[in-house]
């Protein structure tokens, strides 16, 4: 395989899209310092497939350079998949800036992947400045959306969060439920802990083991709320 980082800029100047596709995936074999200028060079590419890619491996460098070009994909880029992938590397980075170019995406990007993208990403970057573009997100009709929201407001440990997803108790899809029982099982809270308990004891089992094994990682001093369901 030929990796070399001479070698990669010449294959990424291949008039061969598979090609160019394929050296920028073996731009992860390079050190960042190698990696991040050709990886700036292929998100330039005229395949939206090689800029995916681009994105993608931007996301796992976390060097120098990454947030500009990620960035710069997300806010100008054409196509959908290519701002999605932008997208889920800023939160993959853990740079804070992504904040601002997240919650701006999800508020004015048309296209439901990249939103869905900007919401999984702003949960997993942890700032607690997403609270509220979390809470919106909630109210999406887009599935998924929604339930990467659930699972965000977890990841940020909020209490002020457990009012916003104690209406999702009575979903009825098992595996919204079983997601809300992971993120309740994140925030200390007495009301949280209420709904795991009585969700330990729902119909389906795999709810029901998520919320016992949700419980079981709260702190011990996360009292119940006053009246306690029961079913």
């Amino acid at each position: 395989m030929e990796n070399s980082v001479d070698q990669l800029r010449v294959r990424l100047a291949s008039a061969v899209v598979g090609e160019r596709i394929a050296a920028a995936l073996d731009l992860r074999f390079l050190p960042p310092d190698e990696a991040v200028p050709l990886l700036q060079q292929a998100a330039k590419d005229p395949s939206s497939l090689v800029r995916v890619y681009a994105a993608v491996g931007l996301g796992k460098q976390k060097a120098p350079g990454c947030f500009e070009a990620l960035e710069e994909l997300i806010s100008r880029d054409e196509v959908g998949s290519v701002r999605a992938e932008a997208a889920g590397s800023l939160g993959a980075l853990g740079d804070t800036r992504a904040f601002e170019v997240l919650e701006r995406t999800y508020r004015a990007d048309t296209d439901w992947i990249v939103r869905y993208s900007a919401v999984v990403a702003l949960g997993q970057l942890g700032d607690g400045r997403a609270f509220d573009v979390l809470c919106d997100a909630l109210e999406s009709p887009v599935e998924m959306t929604r339930d990467a929201a659930i699972t965000g407001l977890g990841a940020l440990g909020n209490p002020s969060a457990v009012e916003r997803l104690l209406p999702f108790v009575g979903h009825p899809q098992a595996e919204v439920r079983r997601r809300l029982a992971y993120a309740l099982g994140r925030i200390a809270d007495p009301a949280g802990r209420s709904a795991l308990a009585y969700l330990s004891k729902d119909s389906d089992p795999k709810v029901a083991e998520a919320a016992a094994q949700a419980l079981q990682r709260l702190p011990a001093d996360t009292n119940l709320a006053d009246g306690e369901a029961e079913r």
